[in-house]
């Protein structure tokens, strides 16, 4: 008599299944470079880091172009500019919060102002410009994966140090972005719900497990996020190395 292969219990195998799909959202990064430095000595230690948000314009945003959201925003009669306008301010808040709270954590006194506030004098201030946030093509993400349909965020900022809120001094700029990374699409991950024994449970834990991988990671807000922790490291960096904070892991 063959020996039956143990078939998991399905709540385990959805759980198996996400737990993959988020590891493997995890692993993508945001990049970011230092794109000039200015020649100055040691500064002293700011009385506070002003961050404001990024500016934007409608022109520098592609939205979701997969057949999904395509029917969605047909069915909620929602307008191309509408989804437009959301993704803008999605961005733009995740970008500069995660900016604040990483600076934060490395012991910078930080605050949040509009992108138009005049930084107070003996201020370390931190600005940008999103270049392009492009939601790619969710469908092509879910089914495919691998890079195909990826979405993306991109974006410049620079630092100043404020003796005189009306001329601040320039320091350092960069040039960064981040993206849904690589994580395999539902044909790459059938397997995991092969391991249960059945074609049905295998696609009731491709989907799941790619439905919640999509809802981890998914879109502006995550991509802004990872930007912009990887930015706070970079200013880490110069503050350690202006002695302001103590030592930033690279």
């Amino acid at each position: 008599m063959t020996a039956r292969a143990p078939v998991l219990h399905s709540a385990t195998a959805r759980a198996c299944g996400l737990l993959l799909a988020a590891t493997l959202a995890a692993c993508s990064k945001g990049h970011v470079q230092t794109t000039y430095i200015a020649p100055t000595g040691l500064l002293p230690a700011p009385s506070h880091v002003v961050v404001t948000d990024f500016s934007i314009t409608p022109d520098q945003v592609r939205v979701d172009s997969g057949i999904g959201a395509v029917l969605r925003r047909q069915v909620e009669g929602e307008q191309t500019t509408q989804a437009v306008s959301e993704a803008e301010a999605e961005t733009q808040a995740a970008l500069a919060a995660t900016l604040v709270e990483k600076l934060a954590q490395y012991g910078l006194p930080v605050e949040r102002l509009p992108a138009n506030a005049v930084p107070p004098a003996g201020s370390l201030l931190v600005q940008g410009q999103i270049v392009s946030v492009d939601q790619g093509n969710r469908t092509r993400r879910t089914l495919i994966g691998l890079g195909a349909g990826k979405s993306s965020v991109t974006a410049d900022a620079q630092i100043y140090y404020v003796n005189d809120p009306t001329a601040p001094q320039f320091l350092q700029s960069f040039t960064g972005s981040a993206d849904s990374g690589k994580m395999p699409g539902a044909a790459e991950t059938m397997g995991v719900g092969a391991a249960a024994g059945t074609v049905a449970t295998s696609a009731a834990v491709t989907a799941a497990s790619h439905t919640g991988a999509e809802m981890y990671r998914t879109g502006d807000a995550a991509n802004a996020a990872k930007l912009a922790t990887a930015l706070a490291q970079q200013i880490g960096q110069y503050a350690a190395a202006q002695g302001w904070v103590g030592r930033v892991q690279p």
